[in-house]
């Protein structure tokens, strides 16, 4: 009872101080939940049972490990952002990273196509835990028909329709923490608090954690953000939505830990944390339900909408927004009926650190061909090892139990 009125008073709480007047006119906010928002939405609910099945005792450390990466990422994002787009705008970026620059972004395009179906399979997953039902062709099904939805629909109409859902999806992520620290004070005080078994990761768990980069992916939209904002707010602002999507991610593994010692089930693992959860709270398991639906529906459709606007923007028009919809859902179908959950996951992982990969390679490159850049051999280095980085996911990321 304690628990619920804790979590229920807390995401409230939150969601209102979210709501409130002088935080929504805020344009320092007004940029920072734009990647935030991405960054802790859909991935936040699969991340635990994943670290779970894979790093045990040790998953602290794997999540620790993927936001200081994400982080280091974003600062080669956060170079471009200052040091690249005015150069682009004055056409004076040399030739190899404008090569680069231009490659990157049909790589993100493709990883568009590749979130999308990720977010919809997790729908998918989420609505038959919704009526405690595992079925992966049903699960397929209700994917494939979203797809052909917002293939259809968001081709012809658009998605005006939709409201912003970042304050209640945070609201409900804080409750859900609120009430895991009280779960485990209440375990501390009986004295039944201790961690899960220690067992050593092997070279493949490791390798599952670097398939993992998709849930700490995000922070990269305030690159696209610049019709909207200004490269020094952008640049700030990106740097808030990193600290504190880290803090929540590493916060929630860490009070996760104690719930690590009940058994995930045989079935539907990437949706466990809706079984786990009602340990926590009753109230929880339809919270954290709602917050997938919303989260996965609304992170595909904002995925969708920029992955037809950068084909036709790419195609110079000769792909039509309303082609490129179906483009994008005609590519998630196949990835659909052709791979698990798990693979999904690693895919988009890949697909982005590909992204990464040519953005790291941009920031160092110009580091090195323009004198105008501060300690550019330096941050040549830097970048160049980021970018190496990034690459490690693509060669080496295998899905959770694969």
């Amino acid at each position: 009872m304690i628990a619920n009125i804790i979590v229920i008073f807390t995401t409230l709480l939150i969601t209102l101080l979210l709501f409130s007047k002088p935080v929504e006119k805020s344009s320092w906010w007004a940029a920072t939940v734009i990647p935030l928002a991405s960054i802790i939405g859909s991935g936040f609910l699969v991340v635990a049972p994943i670290l779970q099945m894979s790093m045990g005792s040790y998953a602290l450390i794997a999540m620790t490990i993927l936001v200081l990466v994400a982080y280091w990422i974003g600062a080669a994002v956060r170079f471009n952002i200052h040091h690249v787009e005015p150069k682009l705008a004055a056409g004076t970026l040399h030739p190899a990273p404008l090569a680069l620059e231009k490659l990157s972004q049909w790589a993100i395009t493709f990883a568009y196509v590749v979130s999308v179906t990720y977010y919809l399979s997790l729908f998918g997953d989420f609505v038959l835990r919704g009526v405690n039902m595992v079925n992966p062709v049903l699960s397929h099904t209700i994917t494939s028909a979203v797809l052909i939805f917002i293939a259809v629909y968001g081709g012809h109409r658009g998605f005006n329709f939709l409201g912003k859902f970042e304050a209640l999806k945070l609201g409900i992520i804080a409750g859900l923490l609120a009430g895991l620290a009280f779960g485990n004070f209440e375990a501390w005080r009986e004295g039944i608090w201790h961690l899960p078994p220690t067992t050593d990761p092997s070279i493949h768990d490791w390798r599952v954690v670097l398939g993992m980069l998709i849930v700490v992916q995000g922070f990269e939209t305030s690159r696209f953000l610049g019709e909207k904002f200004p490269p020094g707010l952008r640049i700030r602002t990106m740097r808030y939505a990193q600290w504190i999507s880290g803090g929540v991610y590493v916060v929630y593994i860490g009070l996760m830990l104690y719930y690590f010692n009940l058994p995930l089930p045989k079935e539907g693992q990437d949706t466990a944390i809706i079984t786990l959860s009602h340990h926590v709270a009753t109230v929880l398991p339809v919270m954290l339900l709602a917050l997938a639906l919303i989260a996965q529906f609304d992170a595909a459709v904002a995925d969708a909408q920029g992955g037809s606007g950068l084909l036709e923007e790419l195609s110079k028009k000769r792909i039509s927004e309303s082609l490129g919809y179906l483009l994008i859902a005609a590519g998630g179908l196949l990835i659909v009926w052709t791979s698990n959950i798990f693979q999904v996951i690693t895919y988009a992982s890949q697909a982005f650190a590909i992204y990464y990969m040519l953005q790291s390679m941009v920031a160092a490159l110009t580091a090195a061909a323009h004198k105008d850049v501060p300690h550019r051999w330096l941050k040549f280095v830097a970048f160049s090892f980021v970018a190496s980085i990034a690459a490690s996911v693509v060669l080496f990321g295998v899905p959770a139990g694969g």
